[in-house]
């Protein structure tokens, strides 16, 4: 029986020849190289890294456009946070956005490689049910990466190590996220053969967003904005098929972070540098870092006139310290999925219910429910939209989708006049890939 290695596979180890000193000539025993990662005992390893590698990366590059949108504000240490924070999401020699490229570039690699890697472990082991979970979920992870590419990046290169990669260009992104719903459709496919009940719920509800994201970027290409409300029925489907297995139990698939594991740069950059802060229309906050802020929800519910309680529940995952989780998925995403594409189709006691049954999850109490009116449509849907996905790498494209701008946005920046502007191929790739070079970028 082959020993399986649990821990995670990062990365291959550079081997260098030091001369002239003996004392330093050794090898290293730990040391890995690329054919190490390739063995079968590593195959549970290289799933892991690739899920360790996607969860720090994903964190770092979700903190840019949380800048530029309402979700955080910049508290006046580094001027590249500042030019997020007015809406100059475009700049490919921002140092934050330009930081978090390299890093997720290596998740969309070791994503990729894990799901070849265990593919080869597969073909070569049919049957064997511990390689094909850890192929579901290395495509599930491969599939999540791939989403978040979609949704946050106007454009991407995909290279393989040395080999440079040419940009996809920004009308190619819709393509990123259909091959996520592929990745994704195949994780399901995995996981329900195996019987893995929860794992395949987890990843129907990664591809219920994968298919909700694709729906948006229509919206927002070429159109900047849109109505009430977009019908989202492939996205529905998925929604309403975790729902029927975990509605009512505020389920969520979070990204989690331990001084064991890695570290969440954005929770860092937040609650411990203070570099940037909860958006003051959000929380009270009297200085930089989680010391700065008092606990005292600032954002009113609409329908109550009282403190946002879906706002209090964020600040309690997002904690004070530097390893607190961030969520791909939750059961409120899922009922907001069935919420929208209800009232898309005129089917407004679907969406009462919905708006509901995620306000019972924060109080159950008849009096904090909402009632349909008509009239109020946007701000019910906009509002529990913002609140119910706060940090989720959501927010800024319903800004955009929903025509809402900020007073602090320089009007010249890309925020104000591209709407549906994303993050850009950064410098960092655009001077070490020679399908671009720093003139293009």
């Amino acid at each position: 029986m082959i020993k399986k290695i649990k821990a995670p596979i990062l990365a291959v180890a550079a081997v260098f020849t030091l001369t002239g000193c003996d004392l330093l000539d050794v090898d290293n025993p730990n040391s890995l190289v690329e054919e190490d990662i390739q063995r079968e005992a590593a195959a549970n390893g290289v799933a892991n890294g690739s899920l360790r590698l996607a969860s720090g990366a994903i964190a770092d590059v979700w903190e840019g456009p949380a800048v530029v949108s309402d979700e955080l504000y910049w508290t006046g240490s580094r001027d590249a946070w500042g030019q997020l924070d007015q809406g100059f999401i475009d700049d490919p020699y921002n140092e934050f956005t330009d930081g978090a490229f390299p890093g997720f570039g290596q998740a969309v690699w070791m994503a990729r490689n894990a799901v070849t890697i265990l593919e080869g472990h597969v073909a070569n082991n049919p049957g064997d049910a511990d390689f094909a979970r850890d192929l579901a979920r290395a495509k599930m992870f491969r599939g999540m990466v791939l989403m978040v590419v979609g949704e946050t990046q106007d454009d991407m290169t995909f290279s393989d190590k040395q080999e440079d990669g040419a940009p996809v260009g920004p009308a190619g992104m819709s393509g990123i996220l259909d091959q996520a719903i592929a990745e994704l459709d195949a994780a399901v496919s995995g996981f329900s053969t195996l019987g893995e009940t929860d794992l395949a719920t987890t990843a129907t509800a990664i591809r219920a967003r994968a298919k909700m994201s694709r729906v948006i970027w229509d919206v927002l290409n070429p159109s900047a904005t849109v109505g009430t409300a977009i019908a989202m029925a492939a996205a529905r489907t998925d929604a309403e098929t975790v729902l029927a297995s975990v509605g009512g139990s505020d389920w969520k698939y979070n990204l989690t972070f331990s001084a064991a594991s890695t570290s969440n740069p954005m929770g860092s950059n937040v609650n411990s540098r203070g570099e940037n802060q909860w958006d003051e229309s959000l929380v009270e906050n009297t200085g930089p870092g989680a010391s700065g802020r008092t606990g005292v929800v600032t954002l009113g519910d609409p329908f109550t006139g009282g403190s946002d309680l879906a706002v209090s529940a964020a600040l309690t995952q997002w904690g004070t310290g530097t390893y607190g989780p961030i969520s791909i998925a939750t059961e409120r995403l899922m009922r907001l999925i069935v919420a929208e594409d209800a009232l898309a189709g005129g089917n407004t006691g679907d969406f009462e219910a919905q708006i509901n049954a995620i306000r019972d999850l924060d109080n159950a109490d008849a009096a904090h429910d909402y009632t349909y009116a008509a009239g109020n449509e946007v701000e019910a849907l906009t509002h529990h939209r913002r609140v119910n996905t706060l940090f989720m790498g959501l927010r800024l494209q319903d800004m955009y989708r929903w025509g809402i701008t900020l007073a602090k946005w320089d009007p010249q920046s890309a925020a104000l006049t591209a709407p549906g502007t994303m993050l850009p191929i950064t410098i960092v790739e655009c001077r070490a890939n020679t399908t671009i070079g720093e003139a293009n970028c």
